[in-house]
């Protein structure tokens, strides 16, 4: 009795460490695949990897992008929310510069020594209406449209240009959730900085 019991235990124990093997090895496979997602949700959440731009294109000077937003144009139903905001240029520049830092694949440079040039105009900063409630304004969202253009300083040959890059941020006026219009105003401004450092970036 007593060595039938002995065996019966030494199977047992048999089992449970082929058990173990089996989950420790499943724990070894599954291993890169959890590195891969890692890597994916790190690659989600604002971080970014470099990439490679051709010599001509990784230093570059940002000028004070045209505000072309007409004060004095007559409101009609199509532009009726569109908004004139003075030195909105400046704020845009400063964080487009900010941008590139965060982004680290473009260095900034003095004009002479860049070998791009990025110009801009700020056509549109538009407020639009999004919820109501007893007929007020309850969210509104904040649009900033701009043209841009990378220049080469060797040629002056146009790299790249694209039309009404946009960038937007929402916001609510009452509640919880209530933010000024000039912070929901600085990000969309960020929002935008993002889009054109990101044009730049990815069309090579």
């Amino acid at each position: 009795m007593s060595w039938k019991k002995s065996s019966y235990r030494s199977q047992v124990t048999g089992h449970r460490l082929q058990v173990t093997g089996i989950r420790y090895q499943a724990g070894f496979r599954l291993l890169p695949v959890t590195c891969y997602l890692l890597l994916f949700l790190f690659s989600g959440c604002g971080y970014t990897t470099k990439t490679v731009l051709p010599d001509n294109i990784k230093t570059i000077q940002i000028e004070t992008f045209k505000n072309n937003i007409d004060i004095a144009k007559e409101v009609s139903a199509r532009d009726k929310y569109e908004v004139y905001r003075p030195n909105l240029e400046v704020d845009l520049r400063d964080a487009i510069v900010s941008r590139i830092f965060l982004d680290g694949n473009l260095k900034l440079a003095d004009k002479d020594s860049a070998g791009t040039v990025l110009e801009g105009e700020i056509m549109q900063y538009r407020k639009d209406p999004l919820r109501y409630q007893n007929e007020v304004v309850q969210e509104y969202r904040i649009s900033l449209v701009c043209d841009i253009k990378l220049i080469s300083q060797k040629d002056s040959r146009v790299l790249f240009e694209e039309n009404a890059v946009t960038g937007d941020a929402t916001y609510f006026t009452t509640g919880a959730l209530q933010k000024t219009e000039t912070a929901a105003l600085n990000d969309a401004l960020s929002d935008l900085a993002r889009r054109i450092v990101n044009r730049i970036v990815e069309n090579w």
